[in-house]
């Protein structure tokens, strides 16, 4: 039984996927933080790689609290720069969508724009870890609050 197993192991440890290319899918999250006000946040992140370097996607936040809940859901374009061969990358992101709020605010759905810097460690071929500082506007609910995914891992699918 464990010779099977061993053989398994090394036949699945020499599966390897190419860098995420055009038509690839990548699915991600994140956890963190929101301020202002101070939530708890989960990012998950569905994006179609358009070229190695430029992702468009879906992003969804999500901040909770006992006193009420901030969700946004938005459309997205993801670029990252530098070298190809670096591992640490620094990422820009940009998105348009809809926020909605719960007990936060006076009004509960509003437009919402992000505007984003962070960096990505490139920890193998399919996975990527980073960080992520999100600046969201979002009126009539708030004019700006921030979010920062402190922890990003994304994925090919």
């Amino acid at each position: 039984m464990i010779k099977k197993l061993l053989l398994a192991f090394s036949l699945l440890s020499q599966v390897t996927f190419g860098a995420p290319s055009r038509g690839d899918w990548l699915a991600g999250g994140g956890f963190g933080l929101t301020l202002g006000p101070t939530l708890v946040m989960l990012s998950p992140q569905l994006e179609y790689v358009y070229k190695p370097d430029l992702t468009f996607g879906s992003l969804v936040q999500m901040g909770l609290a006992g006193d009420g809940v901030l969700f946004t859901v938005s459309g997205t374009c993801r670029a990252v720069f530098g070298d190809p061969a670096a591992k640490v990358r620094p990422t820009f992101e940009g998105g348009l969508g809809l926020a909605m709020a719960s007990n936060l605010y006076a009004s509960s759905v509003g437009v919402h724009i992000l505007a984003a810097g962070g960096v990505d460690y490139i920890y193998d071929k399919d996975v990527t870890l980073g960080t992520m500082l999100r600046l969201n506007f979002a009126p009539p609910l708030k004019s700006m609050f921030l979010s920062w995914p402190m922890i990003l891992a994304r994925f090919k699918l």
